[in-house]
């Protein structure tokens, strides 16, 4: 089984992409997401008609959630 929590200074977080087609020529973005939250840790969240896509990823790769995670990390 693949480890999809990231616990950062005891809070937990999953990575997830948003649910949608996929833009071409780029790459997936994974946001850090409490469970069961609609909002990411960078204040993305999914559109209206949208959600955050399944299953999980094992790494964050938001520019601005990876910023704020060292952040918690370093309190």
């Amino acid at each position: 089984m693949q480890q999809t929590a990231i616990t950062v200074a005891g809070r937990t977080f999953v990575a997830l992409q948003k649910a949608g087609r996929p833009t071409r020529g780029r790459a997936a973005v994974f946001h850090a997401v409490t469970p069961n939250c609609r909002m990411s840790l960078c204040a993305d969240e999914p559109g209206a008609g949208s959600y955050w896509a399944e299953p999980p990823a094992e790494a964050v790769t938001c520019p601005e959630c990876l910023r704020r995670l060292s952040r918690i990390g370093t309190r």
